[in-house]
């Protein structure tokens, strides 16, 4: 890992010379390396304007003061970059203090001609586009594990701030563990799925990769990673199969966000929606690869904990057609396990045991489930167990212990 040591650099004026280079180099077709930031312009001297903020510097740390953003539409921002521009792809952590409290940023890019399809976008000249992940922490102190091409800090006043920051990061050409670009959705070829959208990163692989993905997408997607394929006898509480015979364990996490950053490990990743007119997703992403071996084991012998979101939209009908009022529909447990559902509507629910035909069975009934309030069950008995929603009876899943 290499640790940035420099003081507050001039970035205003050195920044809009590597985008114009970046726009040349892409009009030409030339690659740009942008060097290590050691390479970076000379440092700034000490304005009046920062010896009027109040900060103590955290020694053993670096300082930059913001200057204005210079990306199209961010004129009334503040930004101070960290790691500028790069070919190659950065991985690490940064610790940061700062006067007031600022948005993570990572940029990948520049995009190719055509791959911006709607992901949030940050150009300095409206013609060399980079993917935008911003995270709010709401907080002027913290650590942050990132992936990206570049990587700055900002906030949306218009007064400069102050950052004390320590780095420590790999620039890395790119290979089949690090890696970063722009990739279409797909029709999902999982069964079940084909009303679905996936957008695949990593393909299903014999290796266990593990890492960061950083990710700005056209829309909010679900992020997803597969183990496996499963050995005979192996279970897992979700499964994603492209055949009907070969299972792969299924991680599904509900993003709700166009961009972010996951921690994520399995012998595939991906991106997904539930709409079917499909998406467009850039990603980073920085991982180790641990060869020849799969995630998965047996069946767990312990319970289990399995999270069942009922999501935004599941009180107007339209939900059932894509197999989505509840995510998962279906979840496999072993006896013990416990089922929790949230209520992520702007509704309120019931999870009740039976279905929309023959009624409630008496085996489990919420009543209603208040907006961000959750309702489980724990199962000891195996069996399937149908439910539905009695407020909204087009909303069905089903619970299968063994």
């Amino acid at each position: 890992m290499t640790s940035v040591d420099k003081a507050a650099m001039g970035w205003s004026i050195a920044i809009v010379a590597v985008a114009v280079a970046i726009a040349a180099a892409a009009s030409t077709g030339i690659s740009i390396d942008s060097g290590s930031p050691a390479a970076s312009p000379p440092a700034m001297q000490e304005t009046t304007q920062e010896t009027m903020l109040t900060k103590s510097k955290i020694p053993g740390y670096d300082r930059l003061t913001s200057v204005i953003d210079f990306g199209m539409g961010h004129e009334k921002h503040q930004l101070a970059i960290i790691l500028p521009p790069s070919d190659k792809v950065y991985s690490g952590t940064l610790r940061y203090d700062a006067s007031e409290p600022i948005q993570l940023v990572s940029l990948v890019g520049p995009l190719g001609s055509g791959e911006d399809n709607g992901q949030p976008i940050w150009t300095p000249d409206g013609t060399t586009q980079f993917a935008l992940t911003f995270i709010d922490p709401k907080n002027s102190n913290g650590e942050w594990d990132f992936v990206g091409n570049a990587l700055a800090v900002h906030t949306m006043n218009t007064n400069p701030f102050i950052v004390d920051y320590r780095v420590t990061f790999d620039e890395s050409p790119e290979s089949d563990t690090v890696m970063a670009g722009t990739v279409e959705s797909i029709t999902d070829p999982g069964v079940g799925h084909e009303f679905h959208s996936l957008a695949i990163i990593i393909p299903p692989s014999e290796d266990v990769f593990t890492g960061t993905l950083s990710y700005s997408a056209s829309e909010p997607i679900q992020l997803v990673s597969l183990n496996g394929p499963l050995g005979p006898g192996e279970t897992a509480p979700m499964i994603w199969t492209p055949d009907g015979s070969t299972n792969f364990a299924l991680t599904f996490v509900q993003a709700n966000d166009q961009m972010g950053v996951w921690e994520f490990s399995g012998n595939a990743l991906a991106t997904h929606t539930m709409n079917r007119d499909g998406f467009t997703v850039s990603y980073a992403v920085s991982s180790e690869k641990t060869s020849g071996m799969t995630t998965t084991s047996a069946a767990p012998t312990g319970p289990t904990t399995v999270e069942v979101s009922m999501p935004t939209g599941t009180s107007v009908p339209g939900c059932e057609e894509i197999d989505a009022c509840f995510i998962p529909s279906s979840v496999s447990i072993s006896t013990g396990s416990t089922v929790v559902w949230m209520n992520d509507d702007t509704a309120a629910h019931t999870v009740t045991s039976g279905s929309p035909t023959t009624g409630p069975d008496g085996v489990f009934d919420s009543s209603l489930v208040m907006v961000g309030v959750s309702f489980e069950v724990t199962f000891d008995d195996a069996g399937s167990y149908d439910y539905f929603c009695m407020v909204h009876p087009w909303m069905t899943g089903i619970v299968n212990v063994s």
